[in-house]
Order: C-alpha cells, then sequence, then structure tokens
C-alpha cells in the first residue's frame, strides 16, 4: 500500500514488520515531535488494543474528554497529511 501526501509525495508502506512501519512514521510524519508520538500512542491502544477512553486517560494522566479530543486531532491530521493513493485515482466526491 502506498499513501501520498499533500505535497505531492508519494510513500510507500512496507509490507514488512511493525519496526520499518514506525520508521516509515517517524520519517514521513511525526519525526521528533512528542505530541504527535502521544497522539500516535493513544490512538494505537484505542483501534489495536481496544483499550477504553478512561484507561488511555489514566496512563497519560488527562480526562476522558481530552483523550477523546486527542483522538479526534490525530485522526484528523494523518487523514489531512496522507491520502491513500487509491482515493487519488478514485475520488470519493465523484464515484463511478
Amino acid at each position: 500500500m502506498s499513501t501520498v501526501k499533500l505535497d505531492g509525495t508519494k510513500i510507500v508502506l512496507p509490507k514488512t514488520g511493525a519496526d520499518v512501519f514506525w520508521q516509515t512514521v517517524h520519517e514521513h510524519y511525526a519525526g521528533e515531535d512528542q505530541r504527535k508520538w502521544k497522539y500516535l500512542a493513544m490512538l494505537a491502544l484505542r483501534e489495536n488494543a481496544g483499550w477504553p477512553l478512561d484507561k488511555i486517560g489514566m496512563v497519560f494522566g488527562h480526562p476522558k474528554g481530552h483523550v477523546t479530543r486527542c483522538l479526534a486531532r490525530i485522526k484528523q491530521d494523518l487523514r489531512q497529511g496522507f491520502r491513500e493513493e487509491s482515493e487519488e485515482k478514485w475520488p470519493l466526491d465523484n464515484p463511478r
């Protein structure tokens, strides 16, 4: 699978292990931004492990409502920063 950044840069996501995936996230998205990594960790706990919002909040020292806002922000940020290549070829607003 590949994605395309807003500036048109194509990024091929590896089919290998998680280490390569997270290195790609580091290089093309989060870099050294601690906030982005914190939000990515929250997202991983919620989406991949199914943690409840209040338990994620407990780990990070935030109330449940703040965790909800953090998750919404990281999802929006990821959607804005990356587009799946298929969406570029077949835009959702122009169905075939």
